[in-house]
């Protein structure tokens, strides 16, 4: 198992074996997410090792804000006819809002309907790992382009 990650601090990182990708998700969900986000992909070998690839068919998008206690996660799967691309769900809202950002590059943030407990989001990461899926602990819609 390896996981790429280009961190919300425009770092890249790869996490080989079990202990290496759950510390990455640590993490990533132990920081500040205030201007960029977090994109993971998981798989057998490393992606964007060289220009041309290998690319990865699908892709986690994660932003955090643990300081308020709260992520959002953004799911792609280009194999997944059903729901391609899907956003985190919280259908009972929380008390607050909270921006968190979805793209770095245009300044879009997350719908608040994504905003999820950050405990959620680390069960959600962490079934990810082992099944290399969309995660099924948590509710997901559809993205809506916004």
């Amino acid at each position: 198992m390896i996981v790429t990650a280009t961190l919300t601090t425009q770092i890249g990182r790869v996490a080989r074996g079990i202990i290496e990708c759950t510390q990455l998700v640590d993490e990533v969900l132990d920081t500040e997410h205030t201007d960029w986000e977090t994109l993971l992909a998981i798989g057998d070998e490393q992606y964007y090792s060289e220009p041309k690839g290998p690319y990865p068919n699908h892709q986690l998008r994660v932003s955090a804000s643990p300081a308020r206690g709260v992520a959002a996660l953004n799911y792609i799967d280009h194999d997944d006819p059903t729901m391609t691309v899907a956003n985190s769900f919280n259908a009972g809202r929380l008390p607050f809002a909270v921006d968190l950002i979805f793209n770095g590059d245009t300044g879009a943030v997350f719908p608040q309907s994504a905003v999820i407990q950050i405990e959620d989001a680390h069960a959600a990461l962490t079934e990810w790992l082992t099944t290399r899926k969309r995660p099924t602990c948590i509710e997901w819609v559809p993205y809506d382009e916004y």
